[in-house]
């Protein structure tokens, strides 16, 4: 096996290839389907971007990249001189590395509002026995009419015969004044750290050590997203009456559970997959409140409450089907050294959130403490935790940027946690904590990024005797890139190695692929093609179809590859393909066929 592995990182560390800034973001260690707010925002920012000329504060936040400084530069830049190009953020101090990762996503000019968009998608799986049916579709239209938006987006997940199995639709109205926002249909809240409601698709952690932990999400926003579950439906609006906001909100929809025989919920349907009609939609939630927020210069401070019933009873006698919830939240010194936070009490439960960001431009700081108690209602809410279910946890979580040379980036991070309580198969509390260092160079037409990340927790693993065990997994990852001309090259070797430290056994991986992305005009094509040889899982993110933010597992011995083509066959109508498989499994191939068009 080491010979393989000297011969694979032989042979792609001579190959060169270039960055895509959004995996940074979003490769993590989970499979995944649904893109997230984040990845969806970004991708209608590449198709629109951001005029650095006239955008404000809000505007800039929803870049990642951006620091409260590096905005803070920008605009005050802007006062008396005009940006007309990279370079001139290069001059007011905006580092090599970031700038970057902002070339996409930002314009120097205005841009051309879209009325009219439609995407449609069709994704096709080899035939499986137990599906009658493996097509998957979507559908989304956005139509933009003054200050009026209408929105209609459906899916058919694979095996199910109704191409409208999920729906969502909206009628949202925005201007300037008083009544800011009013939506009615199918809309999501984010309030705060997002302990009480927030976006549920998102990750915590990232290569962005310093700003993503963080939240920073529109309060009221219409609900596009494909994931099928925690969406609310009925009306809410955003009042703004000089310095203090108001959200009014009320919802009653129906969710897909699972039911014991005493009618019980046992738990909730987050597939989306709905084999069974009389199990889909057959629980009731009906939620109303008000958030508020008081905003004076660089500090803001909201009160959020909310009234929330479930028509049917939980198995787990510690949540109650129909409770109140009220949260706090405050940020200070907003552009300067931001100390944030938000304390909940609902069920007779408290969570908690509160961090501080501090330093200066090259040495960038982020403190945040968290203290979720067990059972505490996680239906909406998705705050820093360093699990999908947030409750039943305390942690530490320190991240700094630093930016030692002009070209030179470095985020790490350390994550410390611990789950007091019982939970899941481990009937004792159990602890854990991450590592992670990522140290990224920009080259004049090329870039490298080297990544360590470090896990030790302690788990239940079923070997000989089922107990829980200490589990380390540590990760090594090498990238390179590199543009020649029209073409973009990327490797990746990646090293994955996995210790239970009381049983000495030992498991390790290797990956390593080749990307290769011509884009010409109107055409764009990218092909990858990987080779593992894993005792371990590997997530990869993968590139795809617009509005699929898809990180895949690999295990064993194998090839896979893809092939992604995007051509304007009009001015504003794309067409979308994608073909994945893996060579050596059966039934793995999937076709994408999508079309977005845009007026």
């Amino acid at each position: 096996m080491r010979s393989k592995i000297l011969l694979i990182l032989f042979l792609l560390t001579t190959i060169l290839f270039a960055e895509d800034s959004e995996e940074k973001l979003f490769s993590f260690e989970d499979e995944t389907y649904h893109s997230t707010e984040l990845s969806d925002l970004l991708q209608n920012i590449k198709k629109n971007p951001i005029n650095v000329n006239i955008a404000d504060e809000k505007e800039f936040s929803q870049i990642p990249w951006l620091s409260e400084k590096d905005i803070k530069k920008i605009i005050s830049y802007r006062i008396t001189d005009k940006i007309t190009n990279l370079e001139n953020l290069y001059k007011i101090g905006i580092d090599a590395v970031t700038i970057n990762e902002l070339e996409d996503y930002i314009t120097f000019s205005s841009t051309f509002d879209l009325k009219l968009k439609q995407t449609s998608r069709v994704e096709l799986h080899q035939p499986k026995q137990y599906l009658p049916s493996t097509l998957k579709y979507f559908q989304k239209t956005i139509l933009n009419i003054n200050n009026f938006k209408f929105g209609f987006i459906s899916q058919k997940d694979e095996g199910e015969n109704n191409l409208i199995d999920y729906y969502s639709y909206f009628v949202e109205y925005s201007n300037k004044n008083i009544l800011r926002k009013l939506i009615i249909g199918k809309y999501r809240l984010a309030l705060g750290q997002g302990i009480l409601f927030a976006p549920k698709l998102g990750m915590s952690k990232s290569g962005a050590a310093t700003s993503v932990p963080v939240k920073k999400f529109n309060p009221l926003k219409p609900y596009t997203s494909s994931y099928e579950i925690w969406e609310m439906e009925g009306a809410a609006t955003n009042i703004k009456l000089s310095i203090f906001n108001f959200v009014p909100y009320y919802s009653n929809t129906a969710i897909s559970a699972n039911l014991d025989t005493l009618k019980c919920i046992t738990s909730f349907n987050e597939s989306g997959l709905h084999l069974d009609e009389n199990k889909k939609n057959n629980v009731n939630e009906m939620i109303y409140g008000l958030a508020t927020k008081y905003t004076l210069q660089d500090h803001s401070f909201g009160l959020n409450f909310a009234k929330i019933n479930f028509d049917h009873n939980f198995t787990n006698h510690a949540r109650k089907n129909k409770y109140s919830a009220i949260s706090a939240d405050f940020i200070i010194n907003r552009n300067s050294f931001p100390t944030f936070g938000e304390i909940a009490y609902a069920q007779e439960k408290t969570a908690g959130v509160i961090g501080c960001k501090f330093g200066e431009n090259e040495l960038r700081h982020l403190l945040l403490l968290r203290y979720y108690q067990k059972d505490f209602p996680t239906w909406h809410g998705n705050p820093f935790s360093s699990q999908s279910r947030f409750d039943n946890e305390v942690g530490l979580y320190y991240g700094m940027t630093i930016i030692p040379f002009k070209r030179t980036k470095i985020n790490c991070y350390f994550d410390l946690w611990s789950f007091p309580e019982t939970r899941y198969f481990e009937k004792m509390p159990t602890v854990g904590s991450e590592q992670f260092i990522q140290l990224e160079k920009k080259f004049d037409t090329n870039s490298l990024r080297f990544t360590i990340q470090h896990k030790d927790k302690e788990k239940y693993i079923s070997l000989d005797e089922a107990k829980i065990r200490d589990f380390e997994r540590t990760t090594f990852r090498a990238d390179w890139w590199q543009d020649i001309n029209n073409f973009r090259f990327k490797t990746r070797c990646e090293l994955v190695t996995e210790y239970l430290t009381n049983d000495d056994i030992h498991k390790n991986g290797i990956l390593a692929y080749e990307e290769i992305k011509w884009k010409i005009n109107k055409l764009t094509l990218i092909g990858q093609v990987t080779v593992y040889h894993s005792d371990v899982l590997h997530y990869m993110y993968e590139h795809n179809v617009d509005g699929i933010m898809q990180n895949s597992i690999l295990k064993g011995d194998g090839a896979y590859s893809y092939f992604v083509l995007k051509y304007n066959i009009l001015k504003k109508i794309e067409i979308q393909f994608k073909v994945s498989d893996h060579w050596n499994t059966k039934d793995k191939m999937r076709l994408y066929l999508q079309i977005v068009s845009s007026f």
